[in-house]
């Protein structure tokens, strides 16, 4: 099985729709300029009109996929060094399990 904090593609997600979503908004501000400068043709107006929402649904998507990405993270506190080979632990393997009388009460 897999550790979930050495998984990033949650992270790779959440960043590629950031991504997105700051491109969008640079687009929102930009197409205006570029239609009335003649660079572009008026029918990328069609489309200005959607941005704001678009680049709103992306920041969201990217916030959403951060924090998930952030909750799955693994419990382990050690290392990646001292816990080993995919093991959750700051004791090796080899080492027996101490169980001791002082529980919860």
């Amino acid at each position: 099985m897999t550790d979930p904090a050495a998984d990033s593609r949650a992270h790779k997600a959440s960043t590629a729709l950031g991504g997105l979503a700051a491109l969008a908004c640079v687009a929102c501000c930009a197409l205006p300029v570029l239609i009335t400068a003649g660079v572009v043709g008026a029918g990328a107006g069609a489309v200005v009109g959607w941005l704001p929402a678009i680049a709103v649904v992306l920041a969201v998507l990217a916030a959403g996929t951060w924090w998930l990405g952030q909750r799955r993270r693994s419990p382990c506190s050690c290392s990646a060094k001292s816990a080993g080979e995919g093991a959750c632990g700051c004791k090796g393997s080899d080492d027996p399990l101490k169980i001791t009388g002082a529980g919860r009460r």
